[in-house]
């Protein structure tokens, strides 16, 4: 049975996984201490169900079990669960929540005649009182750029493009990706391909009472690479000229200069 189980959960993870690429799951947002609720979409809740566990999906790929509830047991240590009658969703409960918290969640309802899945859910605890950390990471060969923004909560915008004059947005924005670290950081990222022309770009996060985070990112000029080709000849040349005229008058203050002044004060006549 337990074999069973896990194959079960093997063919799910993968199901699931391809699912999110088509379907993101839901992003549930916490804070520190507080109590967070996360729900997972159940397909064909019967009110024959009676049981009902939650896992985790670490960002390694390993599955955690982390409560199991039946009608008479609704909590175990920091979480609690509920399974409303005729209604698509579990519920999971998690209080004193920490940002190791942080992850994908689902949920499994079992009846005497089967198991069924629910879609997955990430949730992402974040402390208010802290900044969120950017980064941006440049790719010379491939002229991508890649901006990330680590820990900031629902009330940070997802990472935006605009150019180097700081006024005008780029109209094509890049959509965002979001992923949990095996810290549990909630991270937010986007990944810009520099187009000829562009010189400088920023990566900027906007948070709701007007706080914005910038970052400056530079691209080397194909332009600027072919004006030095150009000067390098040229430079050349002038110092070919230089020499020259160099040594002509090096040559004519030699010829100009009379045979006594070499000489000592005996050897004259």
């Amino acid at each position: 049975m337990i074999l069973l189980f896990i194959v079960f959960l093997v063919r799910f993870i993968k199901y699931q996984t391809a699912e999110v690429l088509v379907n993101p799951a839901p992003i549930v947002f916490g804070e520190i201490g507080q109590t967070v609720t996360i729900h997972s979409r159940v397909k064909e809740i019967s009110n024959g169900y009676t049981y009902m566990s939650w896992y985790r999906v670490r960002p390694s790929g390993k599955v955690e079990v982390l409560a199991y509830f039946s009608s008479s047991v609704v909590k175990f240590n920091r979480y609690s669960g509920e399974l409303p009658k005729n209604s698509e969703n579990a519920y999971l409960n998690v209080s004193n929540a920490a940002i190791s918290d942080s992850g994908h969640y689902f949920a499994v309802v079992r009846s005497v005649e089967k198991l069924t899945p629910g879609f997955p859910a990430v949730l992402a605890v974040t402390d208010p009182k802290g900044l969120p950390v950017m980064q941006v990471f440049r790719s010379r060969a491939s002229g991508t750029v890649l901006c990330e923004l680590k820990g900031g909560g629902p009330h940070w915008s997802d990472p935006q493009w605009e150019t180097e004059d700081g006024e005008e947005r780029l109209k094509l924005q890049p959509k965002a990706e979001t992923s949990v670290d095996e810290h549990g950081e909630f991270i937010r990222s986007s990944i810009l391909s520099l187009e000829d022309g562009i010189r400088e770009v920023n990566c900027v996060c906007q948070h709701s009472t007007g706080v914005i985070i910038r970052t400056r990112v530079m691209q080397d000029s194909k332009d600027q690479c072919q004006v030095l080709l150009y000067l390098s000849p040229m430079a050349a040349v002038m110092l070919l000229v230089t020499v020259t005229a160099s040594g002509l008058w090096a040559w004519r203050q030699w010829k100009q200069t009379p045979i006594t002044q070499g000489m000592d004060s005996n050897d004259r006549i």
